[in-house]
């Protein structure tokens, strides 16, 4: 079955078609990571875009349940160069080309992955449409001027009790759920929606914590919690994951800027003062460090290929953030030191 990759200025590629058999639109991104095929699928940061696969082989081992990130596929679509998508799973789990199916996610397969990563580094990141039909007139909006964090984010306000003596008010702006059992093992929660009535909350805490999440940051959805930040900047220490970095360094009058093609992978290694991390990361926005002068921040971190700010931490509040993701384990579980640290700050509130 041929399908195509139609792109914005035109160019079409072709492929076999796999999974969902509908046609679907998002913006064009690569990752490079080499496994984790289910968590990458429904990683909520991937909301509207479709992703490309640079690594060639994928699907090539059983797909495990219970490692979704969430509770569905996330991204639009699906491109990869040689994928064993009718692999089963089990017999309590489908094959891949059965998960896509049931989650919506239509696939092309047999497409020069090499080729188009190429194209997206050079060119930066598309519009782009998954179609059995390439011939269409289609309109090209922009995936990411949506609210796209309504579409991920939590419905209403829930609690994650875990009889410790520590409280964390965490706002999920489109988390993955093993973040949320990371920081869960630190703290009782709290989790609130982006949209959340914060000044009817009623609620004791001790730190308050900013998930990952897709989108522009400077999205006005997302004043809410940028207000929110600001609001309790000083009373309690905060910290921030991805999309949460981002939302702390605009609350205290940094920039964020979109980037050429962004980071997603799991190989990022990331400068830490004395240490070199090895991080996962996805994410197409940055904190513009030139916009940083007279916040009151400081980077910490920064990524060893293109310079990005991957850490932030405030010159006298105890608000802290980082641009990758501490949860993930790319092999080493080097970023995990940042569940320790957020422990320490939330122990020593608790103390005070």
């Amino acid at each position: 079955m041929k399908r195509f990759l139609v792109l914005q200025d035109g160019s079409i590629f072709e492929g076999t078609g796999y999974g969902y058999t509908g046609e679907r639109y998002g913006e064009l991104v690569f990752t490079t990571s080499m496994t984790g095929y289910l968590e990458s699928l429904s990683d909520p940061s991937y909301r509207n875009q479709i992703l490309v696969f640079a690594s060639p082989t994928i699907g090539n081992y059983p797909i495990e349940h219970g490692r979704e990130e969430s509770s569905e596929a996330q991204v639009s679509g699906l491109i990869t160069r040689d994928a064993h998508a009718t692999l089963k799973s089990g017999p309590d789990w489908d094959s891949f080309n059965d998960y896509l199916i049931r989650n919506h996610v239509p696939g092309i397969d047999t497409i020069d992955t090499r080729a188009l990563v190429r194209r997206i580094r050079d060119r930066g990141v598309e519009r782009a449409y998954i179609t059995s039909y390439p011939e269409l007139k289609r309109e090209f909006r922009d995936p990411m001027a949506e609210d796209v964090v309504s579409k991920v984010s939590c419905k209403k306000a829930y609690g994650v009790n875990t009889d410790s003596k520590y409280k964390i008010l965490y706002i999920d702006v489109g988390t993955k759920k093993s973040l949320l059992n990371e920081v869960s093992k630190i703290a009782d929660l709290y989790v609130v929606p982006y949209n959340y009535n914060f000044p009817e909350l009623e609620w004791n805490y001790d730190a308050v914590f900013i998930s990952n999440g897709p989108g522009d940051p400077s999205h006005e959805s997302l004043g809410n919690v940028v207000e929110f930040i600001k609001d309790k900047s000083g009373t309690v220490p905060i910290f921030g994951v991805c999309l949460g970095h981002q939302l702390i360094s605009l609350a205290f009058g940094a920039k964020t800027v979109k980037m050429k093609f962004g980071h997603r992978g799991s190989n990022h290694a990331v400068s830490a003062g004395n240490k070199i991390l090895i991080t996962t990361h996805n994410h197409g926005y940055a904190v513009d460090e030139a916009s940083m002068k007279s916040t009151g921040l400081q980077v910490t971190q920064k990524d060893l290929n293109d310079g990005t700010v991957e850490g932030l931490k405030h010159s006298f509040l105890p608000i802290y953030s980082i641009q990758y993701h501490p949860e993930a384990s790319p092999g080493p579980h080097d970023a995990k030191v940042f569940f320790e640290f957020i422990q320490k700050e939330v122990a020593k509130r608790h103390a005070d």
